[in-house]
């Protein structure tokens, strides 16, 4: 095992692939631990969409030790901590935030949750409900509804213009096996980065992993299902809603996370929206008070990206703000 030291960071790959970057901040007093998984929509078929998520959730539903999910929550919460999970189109992600000495509490709970999940069928049917009280809160609410349809126009027909969270359908079809596969295919340990920053060494991180670690069984990690592009054009989607406001959202194509022109495309949408000094927030809310919120933002992903424009405006007021917005 070589360690890798690119000041302020440490990086090394255990035996079992597992690779293991920290960066220490002697000064801290807490220590945030994040395990980084190579599972998301984007690795997913159309039947089993939403698997990444729905596993994401179970995690957190008992394991061998802590049969109970109040067992895993109050083991971090007791100790004054705090836990959560996230899942994207490329990536799914644990992290823990505590008190620097429960550093081994934390990583022995990531651990086993990773290694020992139980997959109760009565939990499974349980957080069934609750995944799709999910995706109907996230439908319920115009601005994240908005960034869903422009999603599918810019990449209609594949994975990456999906919900992350699935379809009632496909969630609905979603059962053990297929989660169970699906992790033992995706959670191996080469395909994981577990990333550690505070009051830590890069040794004793080793030595943490390398313990509670030992036994993670290697998998076959699919590879992502690569970006489909369509033929430029404009396409437009308008879905009626009874609200006081126009939620509107513009999407250009953009760049991957590896294009050497990523950080002229930041500094640009700097300029162009993000902040009370940019170009759009001026002239949409400070000359023209058209809208309430404007802004632009980047999504950079492995073989692609976009640049995405949100505002808000009184409906009939929607075609000048989109205008303005052309305009700029």
């Amino acid at each position: 095992m070589t360690t890798e030291t690119l000041a302020p960071y440490s990086r090394s790959v255990l035996d079992n692939g597992l690779r293991l970057l920290t960066a220490p901040m002697p000064t801290t007093r807490s220590v945030s631990i994040a395990f980084y998984i190579g599972a998301g929509s984007r690795f997913e078929a159309d039947g089993e969409s939403g698997a990444s998520h729905y596993l994401e959730h179970m995690l957190f539903k008992g394991t061998t030790r802590r049969p109970d999910p109040k067992d895993v929550s109050e083991t971090i919460e007791r100790v004054g901590g705090y836990m959560n999970a996230s899942t994207d189109r490329e990536l799914t992600i644990y992290w823990i935030r505590v008190a620097r000495p429960h550093l081994s509490l934390a990583v022995d709970l990531l651990s086993d949750m990773l290694l020992n999940s139980t997959f109760m069928p009565q939990e499974i049917e349980k957080e069934r409900k609750v995944i799709l009280e999910e995706i109907h809160t996230v439908n319920d609410v115009p601005s994240q509804r908005a960034f869903m349809i422009t999603d599918a126009l810019l990449w209609p027909d594949q994975p990456l213009g999906r919900d992350v969270a699935g379809t009632e359908e496909s969630v609905n079809s979603i059962n053990r096996d297929i989660l169970t596969s699906y992790m033992k295919e995706q959670y191996d340990p080469g395909n994981v980065a577990l990333a550690v920053a505070g009051q830590v060494t890069h040794e004793e991180m080793e030595e943490l992993a390398g313990r509670m670690l030992p036994d993670w069984p290697r998998g076959h990690p699919r590879s992502l299902i690569p970006v489909r592009e369509v033929e430029p054009e404009s396409r437009v989607v308008v879905e009626y809603r009874r609200t006081e406001q126009a939620n509107i959202c513009l999407s250009f194509p953009g760049i991957s996370a590896m294009d050497p022109d990523r950080y002229a495309l930041d500094l640009l949408s700097t300029i162009l929206g993000e902040g009370m000094a940019s170009r759009l927030f001026l002239e949409l809310r400070e000359r023209r008070g058209l809208v309430y919120e404007v802004s632009s933002s980047v999504m950079r992903l492995r073989d692609t990206g976009a640049v995405v424009i949100y505002a808000g405006s009184d409906p009939k007021r929607g075609p000048e703000a989109v205008e303005a917005i052309l305009q700029e």
